[in-house]
């Protein structure tokens, strides 16, 4: 299945590109609704924190605040750092696969997040027809 949809114009001779159905509905759900975005923006908070906290404050000690950033991504984290330690099993994985791990685990998270917005969301049914002695009384009323 292709990512990309190309469509010739009609009236010009340029080609327009279109993402595919489920690419774009995979990035509406990752992106697009608001617990989403609060779930992405407090990985990246947390994240930053990190970064800043090893990178300009000095410890006695090892620092903990990766924690907060393995915690937010934790139910898909574990398994894909469980798979990097089957693939290097020798020295463990590397420390750009670790780093990879948690934002390829946030998004996962927040598509999954999506999913469960959209689920709870809901949308109002149509209305459903009422049979009556064999009669449709969507469009007729109840006689």
């Amino acid at each position: 299945m292709k990512a990309i949809l190309r469509h010739r114009d009609s009236e010009t001779s340029r080609e327009r590109v279109h993402t595919a159905p489920w690419l774009r509905d995979a990035a509406r759900l990752t992106f697009g609704n608001p617990v989403s975005r609060i779930y992405l923006a407090l990985v990246a908070a947390a994240v930053i924190f990190a970064v800043v906290d090893s990178l300009f404050v000095d410890h006695p000690d090892a620092s903990m605040s990766g924690v907060w950033a393995a915690l937010l991504t934790s139910p898909t984290l574990f398994p894909l750092w469980f798979a990097g330690d089957a693939m290097w099993s020798d020295a463990g994985a590397p420390a750009w696969y670790s780093i990879a791990t948690i934002g390829l685990a946030a998004l996962v998270n927040a598509l999954l997040l999506g999913l469960v917005h959209r689920s709870l969301r809901g949308r109002p049914a149509a209305p459903k027809a009422i049979v009556s002695g064999g009669w449709d009384t969507r469009w007729h009323g109840d006689h």
